[in-house]
């Protein structure tokens, strides 16, 4: 499995598998383990990034959730946090998993992403030239790096993993199920405010519990260390509870 860190030095009650944004990698977790005595924080690798950047990136979303729901070690109880793209892709895996028979996150932390069954109403941009992709993808969200922006070369390769990504999400489509036998607790930034009203839906996509919490900032919130510590002390927190949902275990 491909992650932001290493091999398990010390005896864990439990982990939590991260999922990135749209373009970005494992690597945005790396900080998050630190914080983490008991719980691991796995950032998972993506194909055509980090770890694995010679490897193809996917353009199909659940063929990229079945691949990943593989990779993951399910000895422990878990849960899965996605951050925007990472949300819906968090959220297919869990549904791969409980289709195969195996064990099932105890929670989903579900971030600055709608209800999928509820229309997007954002423009799509998998289509346009790399460089117009990433600007209005930063005027968007506000999350590109300038040295990207101001170089040929970066932009040209962040675009080729930005593109796949929004092509996996622009071409999914939601798919009606059970809801998943785990707690979903939905986060966002406050600022956010477009998306605000089209979180309440996750509701329906769970039955061990909802909840919804604002943190301050906009779209990339979690990266304010305030912002990281409380994410982490929550998954702690959480750890400390969790009742194992049904499932087999790997």
């Amino acid at each position: 499995m491909s992650t932001a860190d290493g091999p398990e030095r010390r005896p864990f009650t439990a982990r939590v598998y991260c999922f990135a944004h749209a373009g970005g990698s494992a690597g945005e977790f790396r900080e998050w383990a630190d914080l983490a005595d008991d719980v691991r924080i796995v950032g998972v690798e993506r194909p055509g990034r980090g770890a694995r950047f010679g490897e193809p990136a996917s353009r199909d979303l659940l063929g990229l959730a079945a691949e990943l729901a593989g990779t993951l070690a399910l000895d422990l109880p878990f849960g899965l946090f996605g951050h925007s793209f990472g949300a819906l892709l968090a959220f297919e895996i869990a549904h791969v998993l409980r289709a195969r028979g195996l064990r099932t996150p105890d929670r989903l932390w579900l971030s600055s992403f709608p209800s999928p069954d509820v229309p997007r109403h954002e423009p799509e941009v998998r289509h346009l030239p790399d460089a117009e992709l990433l600007w209005t993808l930063h005027e968007r969200h506000d999350g590109i790096p300038a040295e990207v922006l101001e170089s040929p070369e970066l932009l040209e390769i962040v675009a080729t993993y930005m593109r796949a990504d929004y092509a996996a999400m622009e071409t999914y489509r939601f798919q009606d199920r059970d809801p998943l036998p785990c707690a979903l607790d939905v986060l966002a930034g406050a600022d956010e405010h477009d998306l605000h009203d089209r979180l309440a839906g996750w509701a329906r996509h769970a039955t061990g519990g909802f909840s919804t919490r604002f943190l301050p900032g906009g779209h990339f919130y979690l990266r304010h260390p305030d912002n990281r510590r409380h994410l982490v002390q929550a998954m702690r927190d959480a750890a400390m509870t969790i009742v194992p949902t049904p499932g087999v275990e790997q």
